[in-house]
């Protein structure tokens, strides 16, 4: 499975590198874990000049024929779900010269099904699961920390031209099939039901939202330590100097990023660690075709304001 799909996503633009591995405090001890597949791109991917990068994690799960995972949508009214709008397909400008567009990947998320949990199902025995999608899913959130932490600190070495905003999104990908319960599901249905069709509705893909654990906070300030000493790295000020005259809000500078990233005492980073993307492999293709066009959009996008900017100065 893994191999189908580093297939699928070269055909798409990307390259691949496989058992992206990440170190965890486990029972004592330092320990390697890995999330299956990492890919890269830069949109826009119709030209050689390089103006964004796109990191996607795929963690790749193949089940048993017949099994289905089910997963149940987000039952709070808008204003008190913790989806955000935006929060899949990460924007990151903010160690950057160059601006993204405000809501610059929220179309993703404005068509997205959000959902709270999912349970895989088998359908030979009716036996209920839900560890290999918590396992998916927990893989992946804990490979992010050290994600951003390379591309940041890429962007910190790197010139003007190679420093670039980056989106990313991680993925658990399957090949059972997804399937979403409807607006009349209840007990009482559950019951009357003859199959998982008729409390459910197929979907090619889901956005879940995974809580950031005491645990995952610890790893958090454990993988980005190395952020720490660039709050005071004369590049960085240059960055929050520019990006300050631009009106940038004081919580966005660089600077501030990398300290909030490397310590404990701050708010949670919902913004970076808790929305996960889960798709049927038959759906994939058309995953990465939206990720591509999403990306493409935000980049021109940056493209076409620098372009009126330089006009505007001269």
């Amino acid at each position: 499975m893994e191999y189908v799909v580093a297939k699928e996503l070269v055909r798409y633009g990307f390259a691949v590198n496989t058992d992206y591995t990440y170190s965890r405090h486990d029972a004592g001890t330092d320990k390697d874990f890995s999330v299956d597949l990492q890919a890269t791109g830069y949109p826009p991917f119709d030209t050689d000049k390089l103006l964004s990068t796109v990191e996607l994690l795929v963690e790749c799960k193949h089940r048993h024929r017949g099994n289905k995972w089910l997963f149940f949508p987000d039952a709070n009214e808008p204003g008190m779900s913790p989806f955000t709008l935006g929060y899949t397909v990460r924007a990151v400008d903010c160690f950057s010269w160059r601006f993204l567009s405000k809501n610059a990947t929220i179309a993703f998320d404005e068509e997205a099904t959000f959902c709270m949990k999912g349970v895989e199902v088998d359908a030979s025995n009716g036996n209920v699961y839900d560890s290999e999608i918590k396992h998916g899913l927990m893989q992946l959130q804990y490979a992010l920390p050290r994600l951003i932490t390379e591309r940041v600190r890429f962007n910190v070495h790197h010139d003007r031209d190679e420093n670039l905003p980056f989106f990313f999104c991680p993925i658990l990908l399957t090949t059972a099939p997804l399937l979403v319960v409807n607006s009349h599901f209840s007990i009482e249905t559950i019951e009357a039901s003859e199959s998982l069709e008729d409390i459910s509705i197929p979907t090619p893909w889901v956005v879940v939202f995974s809580d950031t654990t005491p645990d995952f906070e610890r790893h958090r300030v454990q993988e980005c330590a190395p952020l720490a000493v660039l709050t005071d790295n004369s590049w960085v000020k240059q960055i929050d100097s520019f990006r300050l005259k631009q009106r940038e809000y004081e919580h966005r500078l660089p600077s501030k990023r990398c300290a909030d990233l490397a310590s404990l005492d701050v708010p949670r980073f919902f913004e970076y660690f808790s929305q996960t993307v889960v798709c049927s492999l038959e759906h994939f293709p058309a995953l990465l075709a939206r990720i591509k066009q999403i990306t493409e959009s935000a980049t021109n996008s940056q493209r076409k304001s620098a372009k009126r900017t330089r006009r505007t100065s001269v």
